[in-house]
């Protein structure tokens, strides 16, 4: 979780940052101090480091730069939209799971399973009062690749959102991602991407921090959802999240690495 130092996945921004600057892809780095103090309290912790990456974000923005937020957890998100400070942003959310659990429906109190659901404003409300920001409208807000849903009134909150969701079953979507991409231009044209690394089949995503689940994309697919989002998107910013350096079996970072080189802005 954002703000644990012991977290699993803490150790996966520097992992990707050493390992771009490798093949000659130097971006300026700015890292987000994890502060001590709030160790012991996970979510005054995470809204800690929120609220630090939300003011990085901002001055990133303000040079006419695009961030790129190398996380250990999800929860995160927020503080990059409180930096983008765009009233009309998208959201393209890339996860094995929904992440769309609220303190009412979670079985387990796991906050970041429910940054999702902060991000479309089902809960969370001391969240966006922290960061002066608001939510994001569910319709425009695309989730892709989920395929593990827990406990079952998750799923149904999710079947009564207004998300645009592409569930995939066996390794391949279950709709078409055209539509649902083309469905999320013609209400934004500006795009925040957010990929969780788990979102990734397991036979080259191991390096995650949650146990994998099967049937997710292959390199080959996220290549081709980065280049569909670009072909329809701004990507105003980019989170790449819950690397795990400890997990991995050498599969898993190359494709982190392209795909942080491939939500890099193109040139028009």
């Amino acid at each position: 979780m954002a703000g644990d130092r012991s977290h699993a996945a803490a150790d996966g921004p520097a992992a990707l940052t050493a390992t771009l600057a490798s093949v000659g892809c130097r971006p300026a780095v700015s890292g987000v101090a994890i502060p001590a103090a709030a160790a012991g309290d996970v979510q005054a912790a995470s809204l800690e480091v929120a609220s630090r990456v939300a003011v990085r974000v901002r001055q990133i923005v303000a040079r006419g730069d695009q961030p790129i937020v190398l996380a250990g957890s999800c929860d995160v998100a927020p503080g990059v939209l409180a930096g983008l400070r765009d009233p009309d942003i998208g959201v393209v959310w890339i996860d094995a799971h929904a992440d769309f659990n609220t303190p009412a429906s979670s079985t387990t109190g796991f906050w970041p399973g429910m940054t999702l659901a902060v991000v479309v404003g089902d809960c969370g409300e001391n969240v966006w009062s922290a960061l002066r920001w608001h939510p994001v409208a569910a319709e425009r807000v695309m989730l892709v690749g989920v395929r593990s849903l827990s406990p079952a009134a998750e799923a149904r909150r999710l079947d009564a959102s207004a998300t645009r969701v592409v569930r995939w079953h066996n390794g391949s979507p279950l709709d078409r991602i055209d539509w649902a991409l083309d469905g999320l231009s013609k209400q934004t044209r500006r795009a925040y991407v957010h990929l969780d690394l788990d979102a990734l089949d397991p036979a080259v995503g191991q390096g995650v921090v949650d146990p994998p689940v099967p049937g997710g994309l292959t390199a080959t697919q996220l290549e081709q959802l980065v280049a569909d989002v670009h072909d329809r998107f701004t990507v105003a910013a980019a989170t790449i999240a819950t690397y795990t350096p400890a997990n991995d079996d050498g599969s898993t970072l190359p494709i982190a690495i392209t795909a942080i080189r491939s939500l890099v802005a193109r040139e028009s």
